[in-house]
């Protein structure tokens, strides 16, 4: 085996065993701002009606055999009264993560419920507190037929027909329920201004995932923080800035950037191109674009790596589409006037 390839498989092997004996973490997806199911519980039923997204991620080609992660959502208010300042939000979400050739693979359904309440001195949808609540079920399923292991290694290559010294471990899936909640503030001050501001806790319940027959291993609970904004600087161009703040054990995520958008003719269904810039800290550069038109969106993103692991990828990170729909809003329904009665005279 060529030194090259000796120093690949080497790289393989140790990140296996570091996926493997680190603290486990959850997904992420580069375009969080497109999944809002995903991003926090209070976000479901946000929009005027239904949307519906797809989420598409694969990272690590150039080092490894891929990690695939894809995910989609529903969702859709169900309004409390005539002026629409509250409402019940509905959804559901699910994702799968493929990691490398299939070794570790994970599943996980969200149904997800949140309530909305508008107040404002003049508009009582001016401005929304949103509290939601995620219970979720999720699923681990390893084949350890796809793993190897630093005592097949015998100072040149992985010899898979060496004892892995793993008594303990048992393939096969196990599954637990988990529970995560979140709250969110969201304000319109002027037609040419918006922004929220909303914080989370994924797995509240820190359920127990282990395919070790003798020992434990809790999933920690992840606490995320995310802004947003809009700022029209004229009928066609608005700046989307975000950030995005997560920790779960001993690791953090911290990602910020910013979306501009133009649409072609400043009216609200019609042609519309963005482009923006992200940054996740000591980690990535983002760069994403894409379309929309007739509430139909849909964005490219790649992660130009800058983290230690450079050197290897040659900065090559990780390719993420989503595809987002909403559906047009409607007018609220008018109660007719009650009927007038001709009273006859006498």
């Amino acid at each position: 085996m060529r030194p090259l390839l000796r120093f690949k498989s080497l790289l393989v092997l140790v990140l296996t065993i570091l996926g493997y004996t680190a603290v486990a973490q959850d997904i992420h997806f580069t375009q969080y701002y497109h999944n809002p199911i995903l991003l926090n519980p209070a976000q479901t039923g946000l929009a005027c009606n239904w949307r519906a997204g797809i989420n598409y991620r694969s990272q690590w080609g150039s080092v490894t055999s891929p990690y695939k992660t894809t995910a989609g959502y529903f969702d859709i208010p169900i309004f409390l009264n005539r002026s629409r300042s509250a409402a019940l939000g509905l959804g559901v979400g699910i994702f799968n993560d493929v990691a490398g050739t299939g070794a570790l693979t994970t599943m996980e359904v969200t149904p997800t419920m949140a309530l909305h309440l508008g107040f404002g001195s003049e508009d009582p949808k001016q401005y929304h507190l949103s509290i939601g609540i995620q219970p979720a079920y999720r699923q681990k399923k390893v084949d350890i037929n796809q793993l190897t292991w630093s005592s097949q290694w015998d100072g040149n290559i992985i010899d898979p027909y060496r004892p892995t010294g793993e008594t303990q471990l048992q393939t096969g899936t196990v599954g637990a329920f988990d529970l995560n909640t979140g709250i969110q503030f969201t304000a319109v001050p002027s037609s040419n201004f918006s922004f929220n501001i909303g914080a989370s806790i994924f797995h509240v319940l820190t359920p127990i995932e282990s395919f070790y027959q003798s020992t434990t291993n809790s999933l920690d609970s992840r606490k995320v923080i995310n802004l947003g904004a809009k700022f029209m600087v004229n009928e066609k161009l608005a700046v989307l800035p975000s950030l995005l703040f997560m920790a779960q054990a001993k690791a953090s995520e911290k990602n910020l950037g910013a979306e501009l958008n133009y649409n072609l003719t400043g009216e609200e269904d019609a042609f519309a191109l963005f482009g923006g810039l992200f940054y996740r800290w000591k980690d990535a550069a983002q760069l994403m674009g894409g379309f929309e038109k007739n509430r139909f969106r849909v964005c490219l993103s790649y992660d130009i790596n800058m983290s230690g692991l450079h050197n290897v990828s040659r900065y090559r990170g990780g390719f993420e589409l989503a595809l987002m729909y909403k559906a047009p809003c409607y007018p609220p329904r008018l109660i007719p006037p009650p009927p007038q009665l001709v009273c006859p005279r006498f």
